[in-house]
């Protein structure tokens, strides 16, 4: 072979390695963009692709344009699936986002809900205690009337005796005496004045028993009051719960959501990394 041959021959050599490395340099190991997803598989076939023109290179010392264009093909044909899947994940990341903004309008609400929850809370606190401690004055009334009333018919009760005892007496007194006479007189003012007393007293019974009659249809009220209100405080707290527990499992909701769209995000710069390298992997 003549010299110029030789020349010949190694130029171009030279000028098929430096077109190979324009094509393919950085050359590395795409890793797993997308766990098991296509993405990984097209990275590895192109990997393969740059390191197998490397290898011819460094094997053979000769560049077979066959290669530069397979790989040229597959570069471009990873580059165009990655795309393609860049695509698929920032449709999923607006998705996620809405679902995100979705998610804390809800939280809002929830939020919202739990402030109202508590005011009506602390309302239906607030009417119960008072309502108790009307139903506790009310049955402090009933206690004292029942203890006058007591007292009432046992004066009643005495002044009666005394009016018996003083009847019997009269009568045995006029059986001994005319009616004009002074004892006489004196036993029918005592009896008369007796008389009186008791009707007072009647009346005095009569009036504290209407009286507690009032007040025990007022406890009778109050007592339903109460229960009305301590089913209501119930039902408040119950809203209260289920609302609390709505708040957590929201938020832990929306913290998935938005680590799902981080992981997104991140998948999203491994590709335009990938891209920007032109198919092979930093």
């Amino acid at each position: 072979m003549s010299g110029f041959d030789r020349s010949a021959r190694t130029a171009s050599v030279i000028r098929g390695r430096r077109a190979a490395a324009a094509l393919v340099a950085p050359v590395a190991i795409v890793s797993v963009l997308l766990s098991g997803g296509p993405a990984s598989a097209a990275a590895t076939t192109t990997n393969g692709s740059c390191n197998g023109v490397l290898n011819q290179l460094a094997n053979r010392g000769s560049v077979q344009e066959n290669l530069l264009k397979a790989a040229t093909t597959q570069n471009a044909e990873l580059i165009a699936s990655l795309t393609a899947q860049r695509t698929a994940l920032q449709a999923q990341g607006t998705d996620l986002q809405a679902q995100i903004d979705q998610a804390n309008q809800q939280l809002a609400d929830l939020e919202a809900k739990r402030v109202e929850l508590e005011k009506g809370l602390k309302t239906r606190h607030l009417t119960l205690d008072s309502v108790s401690a009307q139903q506790a004055s009310t049955a402090g009334q009933i206690s004292d009337l029942q203890k006058a009333l007591f007292s009432l018919q046992a004066q009643k009760n005495d002044v009666q005796a005394q009016l018996d005892a003083l009847g019997a007496e009269l009568t045995d007194l006029l059986s001994q005496t005319t009616p004009g006479d002074a004892a006489v007189l004196d036993l029918q003012a005592r009896i008369a004045g007796l008389r009186a007393q008791l009707n007072q007293l009647n009346d005095e019974i009569a009036a504290t028993e209407s009286q507690l009659a009032t007040l025990q249809g007022h406890l009778m009220s109050l007592d339903a009051q109460v229960t009305a209100e301590q089913a209501a405080l119930r039902d408040v707290e119950a809203q209260e719960k289920a609302n609390n527990d709505a708040i957590i499992a929201q938020t832990a909701r929306l913290q998935g959501l938005q680590d799902e769209l981080r992981s997104v995000e991140d998948q999203i710069s491994t590709i335009d990394r990938t891209i920007a390298l032109g198919g092979c992997g930093a």
